[in-house]
């Protein structure tokens, strides 16, 4: 009984350690780029792949809550991460960062060469040197931070053998950009106040709690808009699947402002939109994958 809870809080640790839907998030939007890129790849090739980003993106997770230890521990959502609570220390975090993060480049390098890795690599440096640091700095900290997430969508392209620039990898990458913003933006503001304390400036001073979700949703129409870029350019090609997406492109429109125009609160319609969103992006990658 006593070694079931004991792995089980093992496990927990390593969830909150990874950010593990985040990291798995990330690695299946690099394996939708390169499905829809209309190339023969190797299953190999695209486990590789995975596996590389999903690493990475682990790597950015410890090397970040290394950085941020002390403010983690200040708010209830990341007092219990592994560094924070002391269940990992930080040379111990270290360590682990820079062997995923080897690890992550070291399979991207294998799969898809010198490019990829490279982009692999950057995208962490700019995580943890640029991204993490203006969080206290400043609001447009959300939008430095944007392409961490929109450069895996290239790392798949080029895996598949597809070169740059080219407009559909680059759609793909906007809509993930319109995704993370709002978002972010969801996530923070129930912990206003908690983040101001803790010295984050990661939402604008001057916006209200409903002006910023007015502002959210601004962004929502334009993730909306940005996702019919998708069929256009042929990423998704199967009629089924171009129809359920136009649907979900409706779905969101039409619940998203609903939830703005009816909820008298900001936190609870800052959730179900950010639950939303979370599906949306969800669903969005897997049509990609079975209609590309």
């Amino acid at each position: 009984m006593a070694s079931h809870a004991a792995g089980t809080t093992a496990l927990i640790a390593l969830t909150r350690l990874f950010r593990l839907p985040l990291a798995l998030m990330v690695s299946l939007t690099a394996v939708a780029a390169t499905m829809t890129s209309g190339q023969l790849v190797a299953g190999t090739t695209l486990a590789g792949l995975g596996w590389g980003i999903f690493l990475l993106a682990g790597a950015s997770s410890v090397l970040n809550q290394v950085l941020e230890r002390t403010t983690d521990a200040l708010l209830r959502r990341t007092c219990r991460r592994p560094v924070a609570c002391g269940l990992l220390s930080v040379a111990s975090g270290i360590r682990l960062g820079l062997l995923l993060a080897t690890a992550g480049a070291g399979l991207l390098l294998l799969v898809g060469g010198l490019a990829p890795a490279f982009l692999g690599l950057a995208a962490l440096v700019w995580y943890l040197v640029v991204y993490t640091p203006l969080k206290r700095i400043t609001p447009l900290a959300v939008l430095a931070g944007t392409p961490c997430g929109s450069v895996p969508v290239l790392i798949g392209w080029l895996v598949a053998g597809g070169s740059l620039p080219a407009p559909q990898p680059f759609a793909l990458a906007l809509v993930l950009l319109l995704w993370q913003v709002p978002h972010y933006w969801l996530l923070a503001l129930p912990e206003r106040d908690e983040l101001a304390a803790a010295g984050f400036r990661v939402l604008p001073a001057s916006l209200s709690d409903y002006r910023l979700l007015v502002l959210s949703h601004r962004w929502i129409l334009g993730l909306a808009l940005a996702t019919l870029l998708l069929p256009v350019l042929g990423l998704v090609v199967n009629p089924l699947a171009q129809g359920l997406l136009v649907a979900l492109v409706l779905g969101l429109v039409g619940c998203s402002t609903i939830v703005l125009r009816r909820t008298l609160f900001a936190e609870p319609a800052a959730r179900y939109l950010r639950i939303g969103l979370s599906f949306y992006l969800l669903f969005v990658l897997l049509l990609l994958l079975a209609g590309g």
